[in-house]
């Protein structure tokens, strides 16, 4: 039986009240890390205690194994609905669905009269997402109490309003104060200053930057150079998390990475073979499928060498087979790894919600962690807050586009300056008509414009001030002085385990006596840091 915290019991508490007072749906805010799974997982314990019957919700597979632990941790053994799932069990009291399953079970009679007629609860996990819009677009869970949890309430663009669902938002406990109390690690973080987005377009539907616009600015071969360099420099070594904008760019970041002798494997979603264009296609979508084609063959040769089935790369990754983790959208939520010393985010976007989650992953405590490194090259700390940042929610979003009038134009392979026509790489004439300025590809004839040659980034160490609220440009941390490692040890509220680890690096063993010496430590102390650091790769 797992004890609450006391800010899980007084969130369960105010779930309660929420309750008695006549809601019915409402979502709890809790931070990545904080234990939701352990909250739900009792309110789920305690519905069934008084007969009731609750259905929580989730999307990934992932989730589903770990809600099924939490519950049978209260004494509750839930029944499974996944695909496959065919008959009801009538006498359980708790159900734990796949979010797509029961979309197409509540289609049968039988399955959308049993919900109706049986659930009491509603329990929905990571509820920001827009999967379980459909529950709610239908009607299906007017008269139902809901209760939603995530860490991120909070979505962008053209989604479904948060507010047509829930009436109110409870927030529990802070990311500082989870530090504070050693529930969560601190962070080092490592960005670019004033990163150049303004060639990357605004997709509203997303809320986000597109995509395609994102790969064509980070691929590039000074870029994929740049991250293991940053990597070599400031946490080498350690145990990795990266996020990368699709599949082909995780891919390419994974064989850099392995140029350059370190362990790494990818995990993304299955990518499917391209369809091939119409014969009467305009000479656009040929070039376009010839990318795709190549890009496909990317993922075919590299799948066998580098990657394998999600459960496969993950168990490895957990037991420490290898450093380096790569993936591109899958590994946001549901995955728990206390393990993760480093998290880069190889990437940027506009969602606060995407942007903690990914973060996150490396928040959890682990034996012998002291914190974890944030490598930012997105700029996203500046636009969305760091890690330690106070958050504010809301059920209401700005739903405008960021792209509102006109969009800017050009005439297909003119130069700007000179007007002359231009022929690109493959030898292609540009057709001179006019197309969206932020094309890199004509859709018609297929010129492709010359890439400009991203610049090398070298990242900066980044001290998020909680009391000024202000982020500081510090020295590297391989450039401070010993005084000044001191003072930044205090200022982010480390574990002594980082400063050990810090001056065994710098002078090994001797300097650790030394500063020891100096510092009056006492002998258990210095044992201690000496028996730290020799665990040490």
């Amino acid at each position: 039986m797992i004890k609450l915290r006391d800010y899980q019991s007084t969130a369960a508490n105010a779930i309660r009240r929420f309750f008695a007072k006549g809601g019915l749906h409402v979502i709890l805010q809790s931070p990545t890390g904080s234990g939701k799974t352990v909250i739900f997982s009792y309110i789920a314990e305690n519905a069934a205690l008084k007969g009731k019957k609750v259905m929580v919700l989730t999307d990934r597979i992932e989730l589903l194994t770990q809600t099924g632990g939490t519950l049978e941790q209260f004494g509750v053994k839930p029944f499974f609905i996944r695909a496959g799932t065919k008959f009801i069990n009538f006498k359980q009291t708790v159900y734990v669905a796949m979010c797509q399953t029961l979309r197409n079970r509540i289609k049968l009679d039988l399955w959308s009269k049993w919900l109706m007629r049986d659930i009491d609860l509603f329990i929905i996990d990571e509820s920001h997402k827009q999967d379980f819009n459909y529950l709610f677009e239908t009607g299906f869970l007017d008269k139902k109490k809901v209760i939603g949890f995530t860490a991120t309430p909070q979505r962008s663009g053209k989604m479904r309003q948060l507010a047509l669902d829930y009436e109110e938002i409870i927030e529990t406990i802070s990311v500082k104060e989870l530090v504070k109390r050693g529930y969560l690690v601190s962070d080092d973080y490592f960005g670019v200053t004033g990163a150049d987005l303004n060639s990357i377009k605004y997709d509203a539907k997303k809320g986000d930057y597109s995509e395609s616009d994102m790969f064509s600015r980070f691929n590039s071969p000074k870029l994929y150079a740049g991250v293991v360099k940053n990597w070599l420099e400031v946490a080498p070594n350690t145990h990795t998390l990266i996020f990368c904008v699709n599949i082909p760019h995780a891919i390419q970041t994974c064989e850099e990475f392995r140029k350059n002798g370190i362990e790494a494997k990818f995990v993304v979603s299955k990518m499917g073979n391209p369809k091939e264009p119409d014969k009467d296609a305009e000479q656009g979508a040929w070039t376009r499928y010839e990318e795709k084609i190549r890009l496909y063959q990317l993922y075919l040769d590299s799948y066998g060498k580098w990657s394998g089935t999600r459960t496969q790369i993950i168990d490895q990754f957990n037991r420490k087979e290898f450093d380096v983790l790569i993936n591109a959208s899958i590994l946001t939520t549901g995955f728990d790894c206390p393990a993760i010393e480093t998290v880069i985010v190889n990437r940027a976007t506009l969602s606060t919600t995407l942007w903690f989650q990914m973060i996150g992953r490396g928040s959890r405590p682990s034996f012998g962690k002291s914190h974890f490194n944030i490598l930012d090259f997105g700029d996203n700390a500046s636009r969305l807050g760091h890690y330690t940042s106070p958050q504010f929610w809301s059920l209401w979003h700005d739903d405008t586009s960021s792209e509102d009038g006109v969009a800017p134009i050009k005439d297909c392979g003119t130069d700007s300056k000179t007007g002359r026509v231009m022929t690109d790489k493959n030898g292609i004439q540009g057709c001179c008509r006019m197309i969206l300025a932020s094309y890199m590809m004509c859709p018609f004839c297929g010129f492709i414009y010359p890439k400009k040659e991203a610049e090398e980034i070298d990242l900066k160490t980044i001290m998020y001030d909680t009391m000024t609220r202000t982020a500081v440009v510090k020295k590297k941390i391989k450039d401070m002085t010993i005084k000044e490692l001191v003072e930044y040890h205090k200022m982010k509220n480390h574990k002594p385990p980082w400063l050990w680890r810090q001056l065994y690096f710098r002078g090994g063993v001797e300097l650790l006596k030394e500063f020891a010496g100096q510092n009056i430590w006492k002998k258990g102390t210095l044992d201690r840091a000496i028996a730290y650091v020799s665990g040490l790769k």
